[in-house]
């Protein structure tokens, strides 16, 4: 009786472990399926265009901001000396410019009554040449002046969310420095990790099911939005050696091709970051019931 029972259980687990094996094969040539797909989203790193300490802070982790929103304040007060140092140096030169201006008039009426020298007007038409050449590069520096005033105030790009926010009002920025990490929420998809055998059944617009690790017990539609034709060890670089790997396995792993997968519907518990498995709904029966299985399995794993 013993002998049969152990028969039975050995039966048994040889029958799973041959049909899970076939379905493995199957799923990696006909009906593509990984577990190395991750969810990802658009980043701002957002840095100030002036330096300066940071004279206020508007915003706070996991705020949404949209389009304009002011997120922080650099000190003006520099900036602001410097736009009015810049409107007296336009306002000086402007008046050089015009006296020069009124000069070469004169000048040339006399020179037509051949009272002055060539050489006299060419001088008065050289400075007010200067002059006005000065004019416009006061002009341009008030014009700097004025935006660096304006690039102050630092406002959100687009709709957003505040993350990693670090700073603090009093804090010293710089240009080379990330004070805000915005994360577009709304823009996001699945970067999957196929192995290569199943290249020919991945097609743009292909349905596929999707099941995230931190939603058990659901399965998300979306479509492949693209299929990457390179990946980094198939582009050669210029002038550079060939650099051979050696393998000494007699099975080599295989290949993955990254492809994008596009959510039909977006949950609001999925993070950039969030782990998800794949699969090609070409066969609905069979792929539909394999994710629902792994869909109950998250409950475990």
């Amino acid at each position: 009786m013993k002998r049969d029972v152990y028969a039975y259980i050995t039966t048994v687990t040889l029958a799973i472990a041959f049909g899970f094996s076939a379905f493995l094969i199957y799923s990696d040539n006909v009906l593509p399926f990984t577990t190395q797909a991750t969810v990802k989203t658009t980043s701002v790193n957002v840095v100030p265009e002036v330096k300066g300490y940071i004279q206020a802070m508007f915003v706070h982790e996991g705020q949404k901001v949209s389009l304009g929103t002011p997120l922080f304040q650099i000190d003006p007060r520099p900036y602001e000396i410097e736009k009015k140092r810049s409107e007296a140096a336009v306002a000086q030169v402007k008046s050089r410019w015009l006296k020069v201006q009124n000069h070469l008039r004169r000048i040339k009426s006399l020179s037509k009554h051949s009272s002055v020298s060539k050489e006299t007007l060419d001088d008065a038409q050289s400075n007010e040449a200067i002059a006005y050449a000065d004019y416009l590069s006061a002009q341009a520096s008030l014009k700097m002046a004025l935006l660096n005033v304006d690039r102050t105030l630092v406002k959100a790009k687009e709709a957003s969310i505040v993350t990693n926010l670090s700073y603090t009002k009093g804090m010293y920025a710089t240009p080379s420095t990330t004070v805000i990490h915005l994360v577009n929420d709304e823009k996001q998809w699945i970067e999957a990790d196929f192995t290569e055998k199943g290249l020919s059944a991945l097609k743009l617009n292909q349905a596929v099911n999707i099941v995230y690790d931190a939603l058990p017990n659901e399965v998300f539609r979306g479509t492949i939005g693209s299929i990457d034709q390179a990946i980094n060890s198939g582009v050669g670089n210029k002038n550079q050696l060939g650099n051979i790997e050696s393998e000494t396995r007699w099975i080599r792993a295989q290949q993955k091709i990254r492809v994008r997968v596009i959510p039909d519907q977006k949950s609001n518990l999925i993070v950039a970051g969030s782990r998800a498995s794949v699969m090609v709904r070409e066969g609905v029966i069979v792929s539909d019931s394999w994710m629902k299985l792994l869909s109950w399995l998250r409950f475990i794993y």
